[in-house]
């Protein structure tokens, strides 16, 4: 219960600061810990989504430092790492989440802060599943195992581009979609047009990657019980495509570029469940080794 919890309050704190950055109330509070000064703040709808934020960050880091504490009491040897290493990510980000607002909002750091908090998310995604006690932690990456976890490092990378283009504000360097500035590869290729347009290459090969993922699960009899997981994968990718579209088009709504994130959330937790199954048909001989 503590683990699916903290994952939860992790999704709405990474959907809730994408929110924050589309109603650009990331300054409402312009300095910090507190906000304006005061532990709770004037009322005012920009502040207060960036004061809820900050709500959501701290319920959240509670949550994660207890279930860490929790895991690395009942962890083993090098998977002790895991839990360490989430707490450690949290101080980062935590460290960053200040230095963005006193550094008013620098674009390499606002994306470093969003790449740590879904690693974050991740770390704790994999102490929800293995709790040390009825389901001892373990790794694999060879066979299926090494395919699933490679494509988390792929969407994962395509989140962060999206962080970059989004705190750039290069999301309408290709106003139109499916062509870029009236082309299918336009003529110039620079700055914030070449972050738009990698993004969008990006995810192609997604969605590309997604139905040779659906074909592979489809026809190996070994993988028959990843077959709903690779139908959703495949699902939610198409659904991205077709929410980044709305994104474009719609000028940078920012509701749905929050639905843009939550999607890509998604995607993320499918592959991970994917990675899960494949490390648990290796068997508990994969246990990470005692230190």
């Amino acid at each position: 219960m503590l683990g699916r919890a903290t994952v939860g309050i992790l999704f709405l704190l990474l959907v809730w600061g994408n929110l924050v950055a589309g109603l650009k109330a990331g300054l409402a509070c312009p300095d910090w810990p507190l906000c304006h000064g005061k532990v709770l703040p004037p009322f005012r709808w920009d502040i207060y989504m960036e004061f809820l934020h900050r709500v959501i960050a701290g319920v959240a880091s509670l949550f994660l430092v207890a279930l860490s504490v929790r895991r690395f009491r009942r962890y083993e040897g090098t998977a002790r790492l895991v839990p360490f290493l989430a707490l450690l990510l949290l101080v980062a980000a935590i460290g960053m989440g200040g230095a963005v607002v006193l550094l008013e909002i620098p674009v390499q750091l606002t994306t470093l802060h969003f790449m740590t908090g879904l690693l974050v998310f991740l770390l704790a995604f994999y102490m929800a599943t293995f709790d040390g006690e009825s389901e001892p932690p373990v790794f694999a990456f060879r066979g299926s195992a090494a395919l699933f976890l490679s494509l988390v490092a792929l969407v994962y990378f395509q989140a962060s581009l999206g962080a970059y283009v989004r705190h750039l504000e290069a999301g309408l360097a290709c106003p139109d979609f499916p062509t870029c500035l009236g082309r299918w590869v336009p003529a110039f290729l620079g700055g914030p047009v070449l972050a738009h347009y990698s993004h969008r290459v990006v995810g192609y090969l997604i969605l590309l990657t997604a139905v040779a993922l659906y074909l592979f699960v489809r026809r190996d009899p070994r993988q028959r019980g990843n077959r709903g997981l690779a139908v959703a994968f495949l699902g939610l990718v198409a659904v991205q495509v077709g929410v980044g579209a709305l994104v474009v088009l719609s000028g940078l709504n920012f509701l749905a570029a929050a639905l843009h994130l939550g999607v890509a959330l998604g995607m993320l937790s499918v592959l991970v469940h994917l990675w899960v199954q494949a490390v648990r048909a290796e068997g508990a001989a994969l246990s990470l080794p005692p230190a």
